[in-house]
């Protein structure tokens, strides 16, 4: 992998999901690409098509994370794309499906940003993306613990843009719309929610992972001059609204 820049993709393993897309498009720009997660034998094979490395990773633990980063070495480029999401009502909510949603969103981005950071800030900077969700913006019903979470992210780019700047690292994330993926497949695979989520977009479409890792590969760009940002790729999802409970149930 000497001499080409390093990019490190978390969340990965699942086969068309925006991991894997961001992953392929890194590779195929001359990235020498570092996979990593939980699920090793999908990253091994993904790792394998791209002429890369597959590490293991578990960002709920910090020890995990820390050892990751320690044996990608230097890296340029950091991306997390791993999440989970939850629909249940404010009603129904347990604590533990909150401080999970928070845990994965919140808490295991931050612990990256102090360990990835750590790194860059010794190897001369580089791009952090982390992953937000077009539900950040938009109230949905059901979303309270994962769309609250995904707004704390938000956030938590900001600050971190304003304190990584100094040294060289850009911290930016990407706001997906509603894409066809592992994740949304048992719902989106159902015409009439498709069409549903269509129709409240500006071009009327669905995102593609591959157009998700598009915005993902210009923010990670060594020209791109931008940090602190949500960039939504969405199609104009974050212009219109997200269905209402009785639209989901009819």
């Amino acid at each position: 992998m000497a001499g080409r820049r390093t990019s490190l993709v978390i969340g990965a393993s699942s086969a068309g999901g925006l991991g894997e897309a961001t992953a392929r498009r890194l590779a195929a720009a001359g990235d020498a690409v570092i996979v990593a997660g939980r699920r090793m034998d999908p990253l091994e094979r993904l790792a394998d098509e791209i002429g890369g490395r597959a590490l293991f990773c578990d960002l709920e633990d910090e020890g995990s994370i820390e050892a990751l980063v320690a044996e990608a070495g230097p890296i340029r480029v950091a991306v997390n794309a791993a999440g989970t999401t939850l629909g249940q009502s404010i009603l129904k909510i347990r604590r533990e499906q909150i401080e999970a949603q928070w845990g994965m969103h919140v808490t295991a981005n931050l612990l990256l940003l102090k360990h990835v950071g750590a790194s860059m800030t010794t190897a001369g900077g580089g791009a952090i993306v982390l992953f937000s969700s077009v539900t950040a913006r938009l109230a949905g019903p059901g979303l309270a613990a994962y769309a609250s979470a995904k707004a704390g992210l938000d956030h938590l780019v900001r600050v971190a843009a304003l304190e990584f700047g100094p040294l060289g690292i850009r911290v930016n994330a990407v706001a997906p719309g509603f894409s066809r993926t592992p994740m949304t497949e048992s719902f989106l695979s159902n015409e009439r929610f498709d069409t549903m989520y269509r129709r409240e977009s500006a071009l009327g479409a669905l995102v593609t992972p591959d157009q998700v890792a598009s915005a993902v590969e210009w923010l990670a760009a060594e020209d791109c001059f931008a940090t602190g940002e949500i960039i939504h790729v969405s199609g104009g999802a974050q212009l219109c609204r997200l269905p209402r409970a009785d639209e989901i149930r009819a």
